[in-house]
């Protein structure tokens, strides 16, 4: 019955103290009888929140339905709100458990719904696998992948383009941070804009590749001049993270435009640490720049 699952990887969560003071509190919001629902939902959206977190997404748990006293005594929810992307329905599963239910509800606004299985005690909690189906009851072993689930957010992140002249005016789209919080001196060299000694505005974003990267993490690197000008020159690149030196071969860092041509394309070999290049696109242009490792493919769209 299980062995779908036990084929594809999960991702276990210890659930500590503040994890059980959280769902006291948000328990204690509700009916006495709603107590063990709301106690357990809220140790659900724990679990995928530290997980998401863990995977580079940006979420607020504090804007969720499930933290809003007044919903928690109202309904059965347990959603996270995921900043770019929307709402993620985080759905409790007791141990001998072999089905994911979801609240009637959650049945609308959501992106998808996440399987959180707890151990026994409650010491721990497992992301299973995730569905887009709206049912009453989801058999576990017909759960997609926590990898299609990355997979399927980043492509709705992607539809978004990113507005770079909002760069110009120090406002920055969440997640894409400085680049001192994401590498080390040694894995950014590169410094092209320079204008009276100025700095470029640069920001990066951690690309999570799915198992085709393993234990690799790379970041997406976008610099702009200091100043906007008439013609705005655009160093896109792609850095190793963490302990690693290298990228992994074969990684691709192409440039497409919106009639989806290819126009740029770059490549990295066994020892490379960088890979980049530059362009000019014109003024509201829309672009976008895709990262590929194998199968795996993630895109972000941008304007000027």
């Amino acid at each position: 019955m299980m062995s779908k699952m036990i084929e594809t990887i999960t991702f276990t969560v210890p659930l500590s103290f503040e994890a059980h003071e959280i769902a006291q509190q948000c328990g204690k919001q509700s009916s006495p009888k709603k107590f063990k629902q709301v106690y357990l939902n809220t140790l659900a959206v724990y679990a995928v929140d530290s997980y998401l977190r863990c995977m580079g997404f940006e979420t607020d748990w504090p804007v969720s339905d499930s933290r809003n006293p007044l919903m928690l005594k109202l309904m059965d929810v347990a959603d996270l709100h995921v900043k770019q992307i929307g709402k993620i329905e985080c759905c409790p599963v007791l141990p001998d458990a072999d089905a994911c239910e979801i609240s009637y509800d959650a049945w609308g606004d959501r992106i998808g719904y996440v399987a959180v299985q707890f151990d026994q005690s409650l010491r721990q909690a497992t992301l299973l696998g995730f569905t887009r189906k709206v049912a009453k009851q989801v058999p576990l072993d017909e759960m997609n992948s926590l990898e299609d689930l990355l997979i399927y957010m980043n492509r709705i992140k992607q539809l978004k383009p990113i507005n770079l002249m909002n760069w110009f005016d120090e406002v920055f789209d969440a997640g894409w941070q400085v680049i001192d919080e994401l590498l080390n001196p040694k894995q950014f060299q590169f410094r092209s804009f320079r204008s009276n000694n100025a700095l470029p505005i640069d920001r990066g974003h951690k690309i999570d590749l799915g198992m085709q990267l393993a234990e690799h993490s790379v970041a997406l690197i976008v610099s702009l001049p200091p100043e906007p000008e008439l013609e705005v020159k655009i160093e896109i690149a792609v850095h190793p993270m963490g302990n690693q030196t290298y990228l992994p071969p074969g990684l691709k860092l192409m440039l497409i435009n919106e009639s989806e041509e290819l126009l740029y394309q770059v490549e990295s070999r066994k020892a490379d640490n960088v890979i980049k290049f530059e362009f000019t696109p014109d003024l509201r242009e829309l672009f976008s720049i895709n990262i590929v490792l194998g199968d795996a493919n993630i895109r972000q769209s941008f304007r000027l």
